[in-house]
Formats: C-alpha cells, structure tokens, sequence
C-alpha cells in the first residue's frame, strides 16, 4: 500500500506541474487575444470597409449612383464601428499615433467622397475621373496604408507573444517529461517486486479462463485462495454458469426469431426471391413460388434458370457479381408477366433487387424484390386516355372560340371601344395558351401511349445541335443572350428521331433563354460518354437557377417553379423527359441558386443497342 502511495504521489506531482504549465500558456494565449487580436480584426474589417468604399466611387463614376450611396452608407458606418474598437484597444508603443493620424486622413476621404457623391450639379464624366483620381484615389491608399501599420504592429506583437508562449510551453514539457521519468522508473522498480508474487497464480487463472473465453463454458477454474485473485476465480465461475445460461435463452429468441422472419417472407403479398454468393436460389416466398414454381424445387439451382425473365436475371446477377443495386424508377424498372396463375389477369410488377452482406461487409448474396403496381399501372393508363380525350375534345371549341374572338379584334362585328379592345386581347392571350397546353397533352399522350413512336435515323450530333441553335437565334438575339455552341465536332453519330431530339432541344434552350436575364449566356455541349456507347448533349445558362426542393420535381406534369419567368403549362420538360427515354437515354437537371441550370441528356451512339423506357401497349 505505501509503494502505491508513492506512485500516485509522483503521479499528482507530475499533474501538478503539467497544469502549471498549461496556466501559464492560457495566460499567454488570453494577453494575446486581448491586447492584440482585437486590434487585429478591427484592422482587416477597415481595410475591407475601404475597399468597398472605393467600390462605391467607382461605381458613382459609372452611373451607378444609387448603389454607389448604398454601398458607401453601409461600409462608412462599418468602418466607424472597427475605428472605434481600435482606438479603444491601443497596447503597442506608437499605436496612438498611427490611430490618431489614420482618423484624421478617414475624415478627410470621407468628407471628399461624400462632396464628390453629392456633387451639384453633377460632376461631368471627366471631371469625375479626374476628382477620383487626383484627390480619392490618393487619400484611398494613404488610409488604407495607415490601416496596415496598425495591423502589421499588432500582427509583429502577436507572434512576440506567440514566441514566448512556445518557450513556456518547451519549459513546462522538459519539466513534466523529466518527473514522469523518475516516476516511472520508480514504478518499474514496484512492478517488478510484485510480479514474482502474482504471476504464477494469475498464469493458471489465464489458462482456465481462456477455455471459458473459447466457449467451453462447462469449464470451472481450480485456484483456492482467500485474496483477491480466489475472489476473481469464484467471479469467473459465476459469469461462466450465467453465460452458460444465457447462451440456452438466447438460442431459443434466435430459433423464434428466425421463425418469425421465415412466416413474415412467407406471408409477404409481393414475390421476394434470396440467392447465395453463387447466385443460386437459397429462398422463395410463397408469391414467388406461384411465379416460377415451388421452393423445394428452385432451391440450388441458378436463378437464371429459375426466373426465366431476363431483366430480373439480369438484376440478379448484377447484385450478385458486381453487388449493385437495382432500383430503376419509370418503365424501365416494370416487369410484366401474362399471368400468375391460370384464372389470374397479367401482372405487372417494380424490380428492387440489392446485395445483402454480413456484418464485416461479407457479401452473403442478393435479394429481389417485385413490388405489385398493376394497379397504379391502370390508374396511369385511365388517366393518360382521360387526359388525351379531354384535350382532343376540347381543341375543337377552343380553336372556335379563337377564331370568334379573331374576328372580334378585326372589326367584323362592329368597332369595338378600347376598353373592349383590351378584354378581348386578353382572351385571345388565354386562349392561345389554353391552345398549347391542349397541344402539348396530346403530344404527351400519345407519346406515353406509344402512338407516334421514334422514327430513328443515324444522324451527327453536331447536326442536332446546329439545327436548334438556329431555332432559337430570333430569342437570343431579342433578349441580346449569347448561345455558344461548343458541340463535339468529330462526336460519333447517334441513332435518333431528328424531329423529337430537336425538339428537346429547342425546349431546353427556350427554358434556357426564357430564364437568363439579358446580357447573360447559354452554353450548348457534348461529350462521349466512354464506356456507356452514349453521347450526352448539355444545356448550360446563367440563370437564377432552381431551388433544391423543387429540382427533383420539375420533370412532373404542370410543375412550374415560384417566382420563374412564365411560358408555358409546364409540360415541356416531362414531354422532352418521355421523347428521352423511348429512345434509350436519360434527362437529369443539376442547379445552384444563383449560377444556373445545366439540362443534360444522353443517346446511345449508332452502334449501341436502344433500350427504351415505352409503356406496355407499345
């Protein structure tokens, strides 16, 4: 017991001198902070407050006027607050002159910029840049030059500080390493005395307790002492028989368990198929089994052979060799089968197929799911018919409203007043839009339905592109946005309908164009998608960009984003996003508020195969 009071009395003192240390180097930290790096902040929020003050002048020298005051209103104030702060904090010798003479040369500017902001009349354009650069432009530099004395003289007393810091620092580490060493010297000495007294017991305890370690819990330790080593012994022997105990419980919430997840895959209404890392079926579910045939008979063998629908094999194998997963959205994750039964109806169900490993990432195997959505299919397929019916009967009394309304405006009825004027045009207005939007939903209809399918031809990318700048050159040029066509010249040709593909592209550049304010740009790209055999078209402007929230929504019908210039129903996207996929490829958005909007889509190459997302009566 004493030789362990010594050791915990070498070991305060040891505490003891290291807390000193770090005292000392707090308080060298905290004098830092409060002499110096106030001074230090103020300085650089003075030089950025001037820097926008001469911001402001130039701004006034550009006509900018209002901006100009506003900018000049805000940063003056700003630099009065760090001046302040300053003045209020002078710790180095010759700081209280450089501040005083850094106040009087800020007035100075100040009261000159504020004469040339408010100049009456005002100052012509040469005598402006004349004033700024003979008088504030000079009176800028010397404010600012006084501002960086004072921050350099703070900054050199910072790292005085932050030298003296470190050598306290180097003090109190010499001091705590050399009375950690004779302590642990003196422990060696304590640990080797009562090594001999406790080693051989604790060898045997070891022994005994590693059988009890490697599961042989009908194990007991022999060791008979009344120290603390027989308490250990008779401790083991207790947690053994309770391990031992808890292994049987244990075993049975294991066997329950299992049970009750066999019954729950068992009873789940969608098929659930379970392979090994071979890719053999391990496990069917009785909805699985009325699709392909009973468990005892699959388990073992491939699930190719099993499935006998090639996309899910296909999923399937996917998961199990390359352990991807599988869960496509649209079409092109449905999977149809003529029936499940003999008096069933064809299903049609969603593909979800995801590799499963263990619990140090061991890869166990895959598990399909197919998720019934026959009958969201039909509700689709109501509402697609509902909506292509609608139009199509609508057109027909809109297109005779538009006439009536022509001839109104022509006079063929009777002169009309202006007030009358201005109520018809205004129907008109709508009524053209009424138009489009019934347009654009038999387009998208019968696009969805399969009844103007692709007309593929081999064409150049560069062609397509070419094609639909020159559509929309009129916009361009009325709004003064630049297109730049950086198309791939020698890009491989694409296997597409030239009508549809142009018109996705018209579409995104009048999005484009519609959203970047005057002045702005539009950037039309392509790129070899390697090792995809696709070539990718990108659509790139300087808009306000899309906010997140609505970015993953903006390819839904009718969906517009608030606050968006206004052109059109909001079904442009979602029939570019169908023309799209009926050829094989994808359209994806990316957006930052505030730098734009890039509109991307891919087609396979010539020689790719086309896998396209069409709907079932296609």
């Amino acid at each position: 017991m004493l030789s362990y009071l010594l050791l915990v009395g070498l070991m305060l003192l040891v505490m003891l001198v290291a807390v000193v240390g770090f005292f000392r180097l707090g308080r060298s930290i905290d004098r830092i902070l409060e002499d110096n790096y106030k001074s230090v902040v103020a300085a650089q929020n003075m030089k950025e407050a001037l820097e926008r003050m001469d911001s402001a002048a130039t701004f006034h020298l550009a006509g900018q006027t209002a901006k100009a005051r506003q900018q000049y209103q805000e940063n003056h104030v700003r630099f009065e607050r760090a001046y302040q702060i300053e003045t209020k904090n002078i710790t180095e010798a010759g700081e209280q002159e450089i501040s005083d003479d850094l106040g009087r040369r800020f007035f100075r500017y100040r009261t000159d910029l504020e004469r040339f902001q408010s100049a009456r009349p005002p100052l012509s354009a040469t005598a402006a840049r004349e004033r700024y650069l003979g008088t504030l432009q000079p009176q800028f530099a010397a404010v600012k030059q006084r501002t960086q004395d004072i921050l350099d003289l703070n900054q050199a007393a910072i790292l005085r500080a932050d030298r003296r810091a470190k050598a306290d620092a180097r003090a109190a580490a010499l001091l705590s390493v050399g009375i950690a060493a004779a302590a642990v010297l003196f422990g060696l000495g304590l640990a080797w005395r009562n090594i001999g007294a406790l080693m051989n017991p604790l060898v045997s305890l070891t022994r005994q307790a590693e059988q009890i370690g490697a599961g042989h819990l009908n194990q007991r330790i022999e060791v008979r002492r009344n120290d603390e080593i027989g308490l250990l012994a008779s401790t083991f022997n207790q947690m053994a028989e309770r391990l031992q105990e808890w292994r049987k419980v244990e075993a049975e919430h294991l066997q329950r368990a299992e049970r009750m997840s066999d019954a729950a895959l068992e009873n789940l209404y969608d098929p659930v198929i379970v392979t090994d890392a071979a890719g053999r079926v391990a496990y069917l579910n009785r909805a699985a089994a009325g699709l392909f045939g009973p468990d005892a008979g699959a388990r073992g063998r491939p699930a190719s052979e099993v499935v006998r629908e090639p996309r899910l094999a296909t999923a399937i194998g996917r998961a199990v060799g390359q352990e991807e997963t599988s869960a496509e959205e649209g079409e092109a994750a449905l999977i149809s089968f003529d029936k499940v039964s003999v008096d069933s109806e064809p299903r049609v169900y969603r593909l979800r197929a995801s590799p499963m490993r263990g619990e140090n990432g061991i890869h166990l195997g895959a598990v399909a799911v197919l998720e019934d959505v026959t009958y969201q299919q039909e509700l689709d397929r109501l509402k697609t018919e509902f909506i292509g019916v609608a139009s199509h009967e609508l057109r027909t009394p809109v297109t005779s409203l538009l006439l009536g309304v022509q001839l109104l405006q022509e006079g063929a009825v009777g002169t009309l007043t202006d007030t009358q004027r201005e109520v018809v045009g205004a129907l008109r207005q709508d009524l053209q839009r009424l138009e489009r939007m019934m347009r654009d939903l038999l387009d998208l209809t019968r696009l969805e339905a399969g009844a103007t399918p692709p007309r593929f031809e081999v064409v150049a990318p560069a062609e397509l592109i070419g094609e639909a700048v020159e559509a929309v050159a009129a916009q361009s040029r009325a709004k003064g946005i630049v297109i730049k066509n950086e198309g791939y010249q020698n890009a491989p040709e694409v296997r597409a309908d030239r009508g549809q593909i142009g018109r996705v592209l018209v579409n995104l550049l009048s999005n484009a164009l519609r959203h970047t304010p005057s002045g702005g740009s539009v950037k039309v790209t392509t790129e070899i998608m390697d090792g995809e055999g696709a070539v990718r078209f990108a659509v790139r402007d300087t808009g306000a960009g899309i906010p997140p929230e609505y970015l993953s929504h903006i390819f839904e019908r009718f969906v517009q984003v608030p606050g968006a210039t206004r052109g059109g129903a909001g079904l442009g996207l979602s029939i570019a996003q169908t023309i799209v996929r009926a050829h094989g490829g994808k359209l994806y958005a990316d957006s930052e508020v505030g730098s734009g909007s890039t509109f991307a889509f891919t087609l396979p190459t010539a020689g790719a195969p086309i896998t396209a997302a069409v709907s079932k009566d296609q």
